[in-house]
């Protein structure tokens, strides 16, 4: 059975990183308390990593494009292989989207978006009303990801423990079982 390359892989795991982190992040933010900037701080990183996971988004996807994954194994009944590449495109669609309504809220203040603290990001020129309106869909959206990723968590489990297949080494974990 053929592996993805080591692009795709890393993508996926630095990516994986981010969105859980960025997960945590926005879900427990409002622990994170007011005073002496931590939330600001918290927040800042937040609106980073999730610019981040934009634009590795794209290059991940310009990457899929031009290298076909590996075809899925034979056994896979048609419900599996269609369950498959609906949850690989529903990711690449959550990956876009929830990062994107996020920028978009950013526009409810006149605080400067800072990509790490370096650079201030152009923000989409909404007015506040509109840009508070994405708050809702930003967090149903981050909720989506979790139903997703769970899935995703749930299938691996299904492929390795009950299957005993070898769709684990495909993205770099373990070896290919005899």
């Amino acid at each position: 059975m053929s592996r993805y390359r080591k692009v795709a892989i890393t993508l996926h795991w630095l990516m994986s990183l981010m969105i859980v982190g960025n997960l945590l992040g926005g879900f427990l933010h409002d622990l994170v308390p007011r005073e002496n900037g931590q939330r600001a701080f918290v927040m800042m990183l937040h609106t980073s990593f999730g610019l981040t996971i934009i634009a590795l988004t794209l290059v991940r996807l310009g990457w899929r494009l031009a290298n076909p994954p590996p075809a899925l194994p034979d056994y896979f009944t048609g419900g599996e292989r269609l369950l498959a590449r609906a949850a690989h495109w529903a990711f690449y669609i959550a990956m876009l989207a929830l990062p994107l309504t996020g920028w978009a809220l950013t526009n409810r203040n006149d605080r400067p978006l800072l990509f790490f603290g370096l650079f201030e990001v152009p923000k989409f020129g909404l007015d506040t009303l509109t840009a508070r309106s994405f708050g809702e869909i930003h967090e149903t959206l981050g909720w989506v990801m979790v139903a997703l990723l769970a899935l995703h968590i749930i299938g691996i489990i299904k492929h390795h423990m009950m299957d005993r297949d070898n769709l684990m080494p495909r993205m770099g974990i373990g070896r290919q079982r005899g």
